[in-house]
């Protein structure tokens, strides 16, 4: 054996007997499965929520938002309409039409929206709608659109959705363990070990992700403010969280058994435990309620400001997010501190 050939042996052994019983970096860990999948390439999908949003432009819908995603989805296409042969541009504008005159007039999460955007999802790229649960006169439309949604817009969607996973996975990558581990144990609930699915279309709800109860579906939007860099890891944590609603609401309820809770109440505990948990990770964050001025607006159907709400969160439930009490002691405080700042 050759002087050399000793030596890389040594050197191997060195570095073999150092590393047992040594474990690898944290950071080289790979989790035994994704806190978050995302969907790109759903077409269908993409050209629902396109004429869902343009539909609500022309009958006049304002969002209550402090951006709505229906300005820049129509400055988008109105300058292509000129571009269309006459055929392809009749068929367009009566397909936003359709909308206007029908779903366009539901909101997000009321049905048939939140169905038929399921429905929608399932069919992901496929060249038709055949065999896809949806009323007929909706499929035509829809096929009659598709070809040119295909040509004109959804070469740069689908791009944006791609981009968008791309930033919004590396943030998961870096961020995501502690984020869901902080905000799992302050609602003292379960992550499911296939994570949460997430839909990106380049068009949402109001320039913003939103997620439905009735399929357990989480949207997000790839062009909008409310979902770039950072933000867009708050979204997917906060619609997350929306699905425990349900559990949320029995939690305070039997926290605070005879005390009326506040529509808005668990939607302004997301926003803030969310916003928290980024911040975190990222002390020169501002969480997004605070940098859109959410708090001044009306969450869950409820006509006060959520403004009221957000000096308790940061008395009361703050405390419990430090480590201090319980849940359920901070809960019930403000559970009874929130309706009585909610009477009429």
């Amino acid at each position: 054996m050759t002087k050399t050939a000793k030596t890389a042996i040594c050197v191997f052994l060195f570095i073999a007997s150092s590393m047992a019983g040594a474990q690898p970096p944290l950071a080289k860990q790979t989790p035994a499965s994704p806190l978050f999948t995302f969907e790109t390439d759903e077409l269908w999908l993409n050209l629902h929520h396109f004429l869902w949003v343009l539909g609500r432009t022309e009958a006049g819908i304002r969002d209550n938002t402090r951006q709505s995603s229906a300005v820049t989805a129509a400055g988008e296409a109105e300058p292509a309409l000129p571009k269309l042969s006459a055929e392809d541009r009749a068929a367009w504008t009566e397909a936003v039409h359709v909308y206007a005159a029908g779903l366009s007039r539901n909101a997000a999460l009321q049905e048939p929206m939140p169905t038929t955007t399921r429905s929608l999802a399932s069919a992901g790229d496929r060249p038709t709608l055949a065999g896809v649960a949806l009323d007929a006169a909706l499929i035509a439309t829809l096929e009659r659109a598709a070809p040119i949604y295909r040509k004109v817009w959804w070469p740069t969607h689908v791009a944006a959705n791609r981009a968008w996973r791309s930033a919004t996975q590396a943030l998961v990558d870096r961020h995501g363990a502690e984020v869901v581990g902080y905000v799992t144990r302050a609602y003292g609930a379960a992550w499911p070990a296939s994570g949460y699915a997430v839909h990106v279309s380049c068009y949402a709800n109001a320039g913003s992700a939103y997620s439905s109860g009735v399929t357990g579906m989480i949207v997000a939007p790839s062009r909008s403010e409310f979902t770039a860099g950072l933000y867009g890891l708050e979204a997917i944590v906060h619609e997350a969280m929306h699905q425990w609603d349900g559990q949320t609401f029995r939690a305070m309820r039997a926290a605070a058994p005879d005390v009326r809770i506040p529509s808005d109440l668990s939607h302004a505990l997301i926003f803030y435990t969310s916003g928290v948990a980024v911040r975190r990770v990222e002390p020169t964050f501002v969480p997004v309620a605070d940098a859109f001025d959410i708090w001044s607006l009306g969450l869950s159907g409820s006509t006060l400001p959520t403004s009221r709400l957000k000096p308790l969160l940061v008395e009361i439930w703050q405390p419990w997010l430090d480590g201090r009490g319980t849940r359920d002691e901070a809960l019930a405080a403000l559970v009874a501190r929130a309706s009585a700042v909610s009477q009429p």
